[in-house]
């Protein structure tokens, strides 16, 4: 049994069912660099506990958006710098782990540095929107520590969040891509490779599970939560490079 994925605009459908009383499901928001992990631990859990999950994927500026306007959600995932000062009520916070900026390129290419981005070879590089995702705001935080910010200003494509840099990264539509490991981990066979940054050139990722404080579904997140620090957790979050 999978557990189902929902777009931000189908929520709304899942507010008239959960009010019909035709469903009752823990609601797991997230940023949508999280959708490969998320679901694997989503799908787990269902398997063991019965618990129907319902997940909500989109740049953290969306996700919060939607949960101040009231949307069913009672577990969101983000990075700290984000949820921290959101203004969200949040009864507990689970620590899953460390997120990781890396560079990575299209098939028929290959940077044998960070550096090789100033190069003339390098035409369209694609970042997250800085204002909205973690990914963006370190990777320009990357690019100004590692002085490339002016070489490469007139090359940046803006996307909305991480998955658009990978589409456009497997498509050969730019040159290069700044995004999550845990996102690059899932497309490795599709692209021509990647390198780690630097963690000392952009503030340390710290991503996290929070219970929103009004959650509806409170026993089921919390016993989400629980399952997160088990061992069997432990190993697929590892896996997804967190």
């Amino acid at each position: 049994m999978k557990a189902k994925t929902l777009s931000l605009a189908g929520l709304l459908g899942l507010v008239l069912l959960l009010f019909a009383g035709t469903v009752q499901a823990l609601t797991i928001a997230a940023g949508a660099g999280y959708r490969r992990p998320l679901g694997e631990l989503a799908q787990r859990f269902q398997a063991e506990t019965g618990i129907k999950v319902d997940l909500v994927f989109g740049n953290m500026g969306q996700v919060l958006g939607q949960i101040r306007g009231g949307a069913p959600v009672d577990l969101v995932l983000g990075d700290r710098a984000f949820l921290e000062p959101s203004g969200l009520a949040l009864a507990a916070i689970h620590q899953l782990g460390q997120g990781r900026l890396v560079l990575a390129w299209p098939r028929g290419l290959r940077l044998a540095s960070p550096q090789d981005l100033a190069q003339p070879r390098i035409k369209r590089l694609a970042l997250p929107d800085p204002a909205k995702t973690i990914y963006g705001q370190a990777g320009w935080q990357f690019l100004a520590r590692a002085g490339l910010s002016a070489a490469v200003r007139d090359k940046l494509l803006v996307v909305g969040a991480v998955p658009q840099v990978s589409t456009y990264l497997i498509s050969g539509e730019v040159d290069a891509g700044l995004l999550n490991l845990t996102d690059v981990l899932g497309i490795q066979a599709q692209i021509g490779g990647h390198l780690m940054i630097d963690p000392g050139l952009y503030d340390p990722i710290q991503i996290m599970m929070g219970l929103l404080a009004d959650a509806p579904q409170t026993a089921e997140a919390r016993r989400f939560l629980a399952f997160l620090a088990g061992p069997q957790a432990r190993r697929i979050v590892a896996a997804h490079g967190l």
